[in-house]
């Protein structure tokens, strides 16, 4: 489009770069689960091994059975075993409240709940964070950190691996294979959800999640504390739709010229928000039963606990549970294999349209590729992995808001809205002028704006990273603000380069053709259309092999301006 914009390509890879990189250890603990989840006893379900669980794992069938005992005073269950009323306080130098309810008197005379006494955590929490990462290293509940990392943790390390030779596996043909897969990677969570819903949708607790899903309590979006959740929610609308790091742009560069991206573009965006509606629905009815109709808050995780501590703990009130436990996390895999690939699909198109002559060591570079992603990852795939995991999670989705403002910025200002519009109509899309001037609003003024007051906001009430307490390292904090800010600065050093080296006016000046670019040399028509099914589609002909004719564009608009 512009010369000097191309650094913004170059700021959306380094995104996309930094999100292969750690996306995949999703997979890899999804991975764990769906093989220990075969078992007829889930190992999540009880307290008690030293091993695996915490002083602070709390489990209410244990419970209920300490309670169950005959001829014993009124017990709990603390500590990995059923301990009386009376012994229990006496641990934290109190009394025995004498209602029989589960409490201890304080010295002014009140009363304190034991569960308020100390922070009950559930098997599946002390199985995730201690058995599965690592992360709480004994019994007592204590956690790595930036300053005690730990070492590596082999099923992880092998699980990582597995899911990169697939990854490789289904790229390794190209878009033929990728295509391919596409049809169970990308269909099969549809599946899933729907089974899920038809499940859980009549048994009890399910109506009333749902009813919470639907009705929040705005309060939360509303006050001086809800900046950090609208930028969160921004960030991930991006970040499902794969808007600012490149993937949408890369897949739909192989659609024939003429096709109606207006069209598919509309369709894309409604389905991904009803895709969105539909699994919240299927969630919060899971939340709804896990919680017993009550307040779903009490056992909604937020992050990446909602699938790997929540869930566990819903299926075990499913029957069969190992069932539902295979269900949930093969479609977990598949979702993020299904981002995954087209992820690493894009990196793959940003290397060899670099660089066309690379083409026909295509095969050598997807392996090479996806072997130094695996080795990229390993650092979260250690005891202590878990923190550096957020940093990637966090400050890569937060970039996404600025990279998207500085696009917006470049394409509607700088190249100009309405030129935009007009290669749109070259492509043979004739838009209404209430659509056109739709746009131009939303391009020009109202998603600039909106964005821009979201990231200024949230700079201004930024809070240093942290988790479960501990405030993360200058070195960590510095690491993140570098992914979160990097990908503009790109996009900003790459424009001053071009304007120092060719000049303003030489820099912004756009090509006058799409023949006229280098692109033509790299994607003949006849590639595109053949792109999902052909091998070939990167080898490298002559830029005067692409014929006007063979665009099928209308007879009138024989030229067609950059895109």
């Amino acid at each position: 489009m512009v010369p000097a914009l191309k650094g913004l390509g170059y700021g959306m890879i380094f995104v996309r770069f930094l999100v292969n990189i750690y996306y995949v250890v999703i997979c890899s603990w999804a991975n764990i689960y769906l093989v220990v989840g075969m078992k007829a006893n889930l190992p999540w379900e009880y307290c008690g091994n030293r091993e695996v669980n915490t002083i602070s794992c709390y489990s209410e069938k244990q419970a209920d059975s300490c309670k169950g005992m005959e001829g014993k005073l009124p017990m709990t269950y603390y500590n990995s075993s059923c301990i009386s009323y009376t012994d229990f306080c006496a641990i934290f130098n109190l009394t025995v409240d004498n209602n029989n309810t589960e409490s201890c008197l304080l010295p002014d005379g009140n009363s304190t709940l034991f569960s308020e006494m100390y922070t009950r955590v559930s098997p599946a929490n002390d199985y995730y964070f201690r058995n599965i990462l690592g992360l709480v290293k004994d019994y007592e509940g204590n956690m790595r950190t930036f300053e005690d990392y730990g070492e590596l943790k082999w099923d992880i390390v092998v699980s990582l691996l597995v899911s990169w030779i697939l990854i490789c596996l289904i790229l390794i043909k190209g878009l033929k294979s990728l295509g391919k897969a596409s049809y169970v990677i990308t269909l099969s969570p549809y599946v899933v959800l729907t089974v899920l819903l038809a499940y859980s949708a009549g048994r009890d607790g399910a109506g009333e999640g749902i009813k919470q899903f639907f009705t929040p309590n705005w309060e939360m979006y509303s006050n001086s504390d809800s900046v950090e959740i609208w930028a969160t929610a921004a960030s991930q609308i991006l970040f499902s739709l794969s808007v600012g790091f490149g993937s949408q742009l890369v897949l739909s560069s192989y659609n024939e010229v003429t096709n109606n991206c207006f069209r598919d573009s509309i369709l894309i965006g409604i389905m991904n928000s009803l895709t969105s509606v539909f699994a919240g629905v299927v969630v919060f009815a899971i939340l709804g039963n896990l919680s017993n109709g009550g307040d779903v808050s009490n056992v909604l995780k937020d992050g990446i606990g909602l699938a790997f501590v929540a869930y566990p703990e819903a299926v075990l009130k499913m029957e069969p549970p190992p069932l539902w436990s295979f269900f949930f996390f093969f479609m977990l895999i598949n979702l993020a294999l299904s981002s995954i690939c087209g992820g690493v699909q894009t990196f793959l198109a940003f290397i060899l349209d670099e660089k066309p002559s690379w083409s026909k060591y295509r095969i050598p570079i997807v392996i090479a590729s996806c072997a130094l992603f695996f080795l990229l990852g390993l650092p979260m795939c250690t005891t202590g992995g878990l923190h550096l995991f957020n940093i990637f999670d966090k400050r890569c989705s937060s970039s996404l808001l600025l990279l998207c403002f500085v696009e917006m910025i470049l394409v509607s200002w700088i190249y100009g809205a309405d030129k935009f519009l007009g290669n749109i109509e070259e492509m043979g899309m004739n838009l209404h002028p209430i659509v056109r001037g739709t746009w131009r609003i939303l391009w020009l003024v109202i998603c600039p704006v909106i964005i821009a007051v979201i990231v200024v906001l949230k700079w201004i009430n930024y809070e240093p990273m942290e988790y479960s307490g501990y405030k993360y390292p200058a070195g960590a904090q510095v690491t993140g603000w570098v992914f979160e800010i990097f990908p503009t600065m790109i996009t900003i050093l790459y424009f001053a380069y071009a304007v120092i080296k060719d000049g303003l006016s030489e820099s912004l000046r756009p090509s006058l053709s799409w023949e006229a670019t280098n692109a033509s040399s790299i994607l003949t028509a006849a590639k595109v259309n053949e792109a999902f099914f052909d091998d070939t589609v990167y080898k490298v002909t002559p830029s005067n092999s692409l014929q006007r004719s063979s665009l099928s564009l209308p007879k009138k608009k024989e030229k067609m301006t950059e895109l």
